[in-house]
């Protein structure tokens, strides 16, 4: 069994075992209430789809500003890459990863492989910066103003290191060039030293597009951190309007710190596709420990849930319209070549 067959077996058993706690927090908590909360919620949920649009377009729009280096691509292509690439991480048992690589594939119209991909990869080293910032700020305020028990505490200063240690060593590899790392390797792993020579071009283009991102406009940049900072906030506020529509009162620091655990260990369970069950048991631990009840908690996890299955169906409808599309551009072709 190779490698690749290998690690898919253990993302598809890890999203089995996040299905199984998924129900078993379901079982836990009763369906009743949750479904109960849900009911509450009502055309709240749409309220949460608005704003989760919003968030993804001040993403595609931080995108925009980092893919001008190379050539402008249209603001509305971008933004449906950033909606299907959520869908697809959602569908897909590839720990996050299947989405941004259909990023590159569907901008291919407006921007080459050669560029497209640099900019994705320099796009989601902004991202992480500004998640980095985003999460060091929430938990110090989270720390200061809330009774956080030290068995909370420490995993989170865990992973959030362990986040940041990972953000600056791929910003060293981008910067320092990957080509010139790997060569490194490659003299002592002779192995690597064929796959080396074939794709030695393609590592030279992706570096020197690396280096023009680092000298893009600084302005663009300072812009497309501020851009992903404040759709880190919206995703805090789609909490705070859940928690609203259910009745009960959201305080702002308590729901950045329902926002901030739930990313951290999101991060921390990135192998279990789509974190089915990791999510939902970290609405509800960051919801207990604030004071709010454990069913809300899970209700918040839920309606986050069924947020990312609407983009999922969704983006199966994008992807159905473009097949369409594609059928009928075919057919008028054929038509015109007729004699």
């Amino acid at each position: 069994m190779n490698k690749k067959r290998k690690l898919l077996n253990l993302r598809l058993i890890s999203g089995a075992f996040g299905l199984l706690l998924f129900v078993i927090l379901i079982y836990k908590i009763g369906p009743k209430i949750i479904i109960e909360n849900f009911l509450k919620i009502g055309w709240w949920f749409f309220v949460t789809c608005l704003i989760a649009f919003g968030w993804i377009f001040l993403q595609s729009l931080a995108w925009a500003l980092i893919q001008t280096a190379f050539q402008p691509v249209p603001l509305l292509t971008l933004f449906r890459a950033k909606v299907m690439a959520d869908g697809f991480n959602t569908l897909l048992p590839t720990a996050n990863m299947g989405g941004e690589a259909a990023r590159a594939v569907i901008i291919k119209k407006h921007s080459p492989l050669k560029e497209g991909i640099p900019g994705i990869v320099f796009d989601k080293t902004i991202e992480y910066v500004s998640s980095i910032i985003y999460l060091t700020t929430g938990l110090f305020l989270s720390l200061l103003f809330l009774k956080v028990p030290a068995s909370l505490k420490i995993p989170s200063l865990i992973v959030l290191s362990a986040s940041t240690i990972f953000t600056f060593i791929l910003i060293f590899l981008q910067f320092k060039g990957v080509h010139k790392i790997l060569s490194k390797i490659a003299s002592i792993i002779p192995r690597a030293k064929n796959w080396l020579r074939e794709k030695e071009e393609l590592l030279h283009q992706f570096d020197s597009n690396m280096r023009l991102l680092f000298h893009h406009s600084r302005l663009k940049l300072v812009a497309a951190l501020g851009l992903h900072l404040i759709s880190r906030l919206l995703g805090a506020m789609e909490i705070w309007v859940i928690i609203r529509a259910i009745g009960l009162p959201a305080n702002l620091i308590k729901v950045i710190y329902i926002s901030i655990f739930v990313i951290i260990m999101n991060t921390a369970f990135f192998l279990i596709p789509g974190q089915w069950g990791a999510a939902e048991g970290a609405n509800l631990l960051a919801a207990i420990t604030v004071g709010y009840p454990a069913s809300v908690g899970i209700t918040i996890g839920i309606v986050r849930r069924a947020r990312k299955i609407f983009f999922a169906a969704l983006t199966i409808l994008l992807i159905l319209v473009t097949k369409e599309k594609i059928k009928l551009k075919k057919a008028s072709e054929s038509e015109k070549l007729k004699p």
